[in-house]
C-alpha cells in the first residue's frame, strides 16, 4: 500500500493546543502565545504581535505534567501573517537550535 506524501515535509507535524511563552531576541520581555502545531524542525503559533520574518525567538513550552520534559528552543521567524479569525497573528518559524 503507497503512503500519500503531498505534503512533501521532513518531519511529522503535531497539532497542539498549548500556552507557551516567547521572546524575541535582544527585547528581554517575555510574552504569551499559543501553540498551533510542532514539528522536528518547524513551529508555529498565534500571537498578539507581528514578529518579522528574520527575527529570532527564544520559545519555552512548559508541561502542565512532569512525565514531558519542557521544551525551550531557539526559532528563525519565516513568516507572520494576521489569523484567519483576526485575533492575533500566526507565526511560522525554523527551529535553529534546541
Amino acid at each position: 500500500m503507497a503512503t500519500d506524501y503531498s505534503e512533501k515535509r521532513n518531519f511529522f507535524r503535531m497539532n497542539l493546543d498549548c500556552n507557551m511563552e516567547y521572546t524575541v531576541n535582544g527585547s528581554g520581555e517575555i510574552r504569551c502565545g499559543l501553540m498551533k502545531n510542532l514539528s522536528g524542525d518547524g513551529i508555529q503559533f498565534v500571537a498578539d504581535q507581528a514578529i518579522d520574518a528574520g527575527a529570532e525567538l527564544n520559545i519555552a513550552i512548559t508541561p502542565e505534567n512532569t512525565v514531558t520534559p519542557p521544551l525551550n528552543v531557539t526559532v528563525e521567524v519565516l513568516r507572520c501573517d494576521p489569523a484567519e479569525d483576526g485575533n492575533g497573528y500566526l507565526i511560522a518559524g525554523n527551529i535553529t537550535r534546541r
